[in-house]
């Protein structure tokens, strides 16, 4: 299957529905007046109807999830695999909400109590350069939560983000200009100059490696992603060596009870990138390692399903290659 072109988006309507769902007028009304736990469950409660009555949705992510894992699950492990996935896709618009609907002092309580960041020895040396640092990060864990958790440390952070509603767009421009964040839309608009500008300003920016549907590839090279052969994306590659700015890793993990630890490293010093060059491949392997781990903390896994179905496909056109192989060699050798 081709790749999109440059700066085009292959999202469609339809991979918006559950975010337009969730963010809708009659869901946030309420939900930045309850508390922590209510609202996670009040939310809760929408999603598990949402993928009860849009089975098409449901369906595409479990055939990914079983498709790309291949552990060979029993039915009933499967299920308790997904439910966990539908809550990890859950947790992950809970935390968006969380962001722009409650008072915004509460939020700034609760990231400083509940969220530990290891490695920012790790980032404080990659600033001394004076060029700013990439901080690459995935659709995993409580991802919306890292430009905030930085900017109440004190760093200067410009992050990439994309909001499907006006509301929640203009609600998270408003606080992050209170903590001073910077907000990149990529999928509104070209942001490369704008990314080149806030990292020679010594900011800290904050990216994602998976937005596969947004991906600009190489012409030559290919990586496997989850067992999927897909393109690798160069857009990583070109922002660091026009930057110069030094590239970090970070996943903000999921510990429970509402506790998470962003764990930021060196990618080139992870076990999973040892034998890569290239520092888009590196972060996509060590986010795909973490991906295997805890697939229920990844929750792109529908935005896999041309790269399934096309998979499927090509194993089945070689099956089908060598079953007319086979029979020709058969009628030759009854000839």
């Amino acid at each position: 299957m081709p790749w999109p072109p440059d700066h085009q988006s292959t999202t469609s309507p339809k991979d918006k529905r559950l975010s337009r769902f969730l963010q809708s007028p009659l869901i946030t009304l309420f939900f930045g007046h309850l508390p922590p736990s209510l609202s996670r469950h009040y939310l809760g409660l929408f999603g598990l109807a949402y993928f009860r009555f849009a089975a098409d949705e449901r369906k595409t992510i479990q055939r990914a999830l079983n498709f790309c894992l291949r552990d060979g699950l029993t039915p009933g492990e499967a299920r308790r695999r997904w439910t966990r996935t539908r809550r990890g896709i859950i947790d992950h618009y809970y935390e968006k909400l969380f962001l722009a609907f409650p008072a915004a002092e509460r939020v700034r309580r609760s990231l400083e109590r509940q969220v530990e960041v290891s490695g920012l020895k790790i980032l404080d040396q990659a600033l001394t350069a004076g060029r700013g640092v990439i901080l690459v990060t995935g659709h995993y864990g409580a991802v919306e939560f890292i430009p905030a958790v930085l900017s109440l440390k004190g760093y200067p952070v410009t992050a990439m983000v994309h909001c499907n509603t006006k509301t929640l767009r203009k609600i998270l421009d408003e606080r992050s200009a209170l903590v001073g964040i910077n907000i990149l839309d990529p999928k509104s608009e070209s942001v490369f100059f704008s990314v080149i500008k806030n990292l020679q300003q010594g900011r800290i920016l904050v990216t994602q490696c998976d937005e596969i549907n947004m991906w600009r590839p190489y012409r030559n090279k290919k990586v496997k992603f989850l067992g999927l052969e897909v393109g690798l994306d160069r857009s990583l590659d070109i922002m660091a060596r026009k930057s110069k700015a030094p590239v970090l890793f970070g996943l903000n993990h999921r510990r429970g009870r509402r506790r998470y630890e962003l764990v930021i490293e060196q990618p080139a010093q992870h076990p999973a990138a040892q034998a890569l060059e290239l520092t888009s491949a590196q972060c996509l392997a060590i986010l795909e390692t973490h991906i295997y781990m805890h697939p229920e903390a990844w929750y792109e896994w529908k935005k896999l399903k041309p790269f399934v179905e096309r998979t499927i496909s090509e194993v089945s056109n070689e099956n089908l290659q060598r079953l007319r192989l086979s029979n020709q060699m058969a009628f030759h050798s009854a000839g």
